[in-house]
């Protein structure tokens, strides 16, 4: 989604079925919208039609989960302001500024903290940043959090993970409070990322948790999950169960924000990691080009145990799938029909309409997937009919690109350094022209 897609917040909004509001936004450029009201009844109507807000006693209450960064632009010199935050974004000017009734509030008031980690996102709604200490080595990163458990942050080269629980509060009776993963200073997405919160407010009795909120997003760089309200009870804290796989390596930590309910440390919460982050090993490497003995391919991308076709090439739509198990697979065409393949090693793929694919590799040995320099970090190829292009972001490095020069021979250049060859001596290893050796990753 380009910043040209989006004209305005409310189309990066999608109202679910619990009445709960998704914000998707991928470094878009979103225009100030509606910041006008005749009164408070106009107002709160807004809030619940285009934020999906209920009403609570005399004000509105909302639940929202923003995916990717993004920014605001007044199609202007002027330079707007923003909030980082859907609901506030969605309500003021490009200045910050809300009317109600003719009263004027400037929205920029309520900022009683500075920016969050990454400059933007949910940090800059509500975060005081706490002097964090180091606690540790994890899965090979430095691991650093506050005192008061709202932050921890994990350090691998220049990147940062970043799981931050927040909760604030304004003059003009606005509340958020929720949790947020963030990834900064690297190229180095997260893998998949998944929040699980309790909400504890005291209502018959102290400290219950009136909402439990849940959500999740795959390579990208920002997902939080938040409560919000105007002139509406707050509840007294958050906690959330942050976890995240990132630099190929899995974390989490409990973080939380607010006051009392320490009763959040006994709750069960889920142990170990979803179990759709698990990839499945297969008999056959599906990721690379396929052919169905014509002159065009399709592409197969692998997505822990998801499937992606690109089958462009055809003139069809992207088709989708899982990985049923070792050897076998179900694709959804969704100008067809849903379709089971049998794999058989060591190139092929039988489908259940009788028709058969086979992998595409111009190389003595298949060029696609993780490689390593011996290091705890590595490269993944992908390996085209005559182009490559290497990921390097778990090296904190842009991606590389190249050619297939021969069955034996590579020429790749890397941006940030230079062109080199490689020469590929089965059955797993690329001797490069520097002196340097990439073995695959199993």
């Amino acid at each position: 989604m380009s910043s040209q897609d989006l004209l305005n917040a409310n189309q990066a909004m999608t109202v679910r079925k619990d009445g709960s509001v998704e914000f998707v936004t991928h470094n878009a450029s979103i225009q100030p919208g509606r910041n006008t009201f005749a009164n408070h009844d106009e107002f709160n109507a807004y809030l619940g039609k285009t934020l999906g807000a209920h009403p609570d006693g005399k004000g509105m209450r909302g639940s929202i989960s923003r995916k990717g960064m993004y920014s605001r632009n007044a199609g202007n010199s002027l330079q707007p302001v923003t909030f980082g935050d859907p609901v506030l974004d969605t309500i003021s000017s490009a200045t910050g500024s809300l009317v109600i009734g003719g009263n004027t509030i400037d929205l920029r008031e309520g900022r009683t903290s500075p920016q969050g980690p990454n400059g933007t996102g949910g940090g800059l709604v509500a975060f005081d940043a706490p002097y964090l200490k180091f606690t540790g080595v994890v899965n090979g990163a430095e691991r650093w959090a506050s005192d008061d458990g709202a932050m921890v942050e994990y350090r691998i080269g220049n990147g940062r993970l970043n799981f931050h629980a927040w909760k604030k509060s304004t003059f003009y009776q606005y509340w958020s409070m929720g949790g947020e993963i963030s990834v900064y200073d690297t190229d180095a997405r997260f893998d998949a990322a998944d929040i699980v919160s309790n909400y504890y407010m005291t209502v018959n009795t102290p400290c219950q948790i009136v909402k439990v909120g849940h959500d999740s997003d795959t390579h990208d760089t920002y997902v939080d999950q938040y409560e919000w309200g105007w002139n509406s009870q707050q509840p007294e804290r958050v906690a959330m169960l942050c976890r995240a796989q990132w630099h190929n390596a899995r974390f989490a930590d409990l973080v939380t924000a607010g006051d009392g309910c320490t009763n959040f440390k006994n709750d069960q919460w889920p142990t170990g990691f979803p179990p759709d982050w698990n990839a499945i090993h297969t008999v056959v490497n599906l990721n690379g080009n396929w052919t169905d003995g014509s002159p065009r391919s399709a592409v197969i991308a692998v997505d822990f145990s998801n499937l992606t076709l690109d089958m462009s090439a055809f003139n069809r739509p992207t088709a989708h799938g899982t990985i049923v198990n070792g050897s076998s697979i179900k694709v959804t065409f969704p100008d067809d029909k849903t379709y089971t393949g049998q794999l058989q090693a060591p190139n092929k793929i039988i489908w259940s309409n009788g028709s058969a694919w086979t992998k595409i590799i111009n190389t003595v040995f298949d060029l696609n997937g993780s490689w390593t320099d011996g290091s705890a970090r590595s490269a993944v190829i992908y390996e085209g009919p005559s182009s490559i292009r290497i990921d390097m972001s778990d090296y904190d490095r842009p991606d590389a690109h190249g050619s297939i020069v021969d069955a034996s021979d590579i020429k790749i250049t890397f941006p940030d350094d230079k062109t080199y060859t490689g020469q590929l001596q089965s059955p797993n290893k690329i001797r490069w022209s520097n002196g340097s050796f990439w073995t695959r990753k199993p």
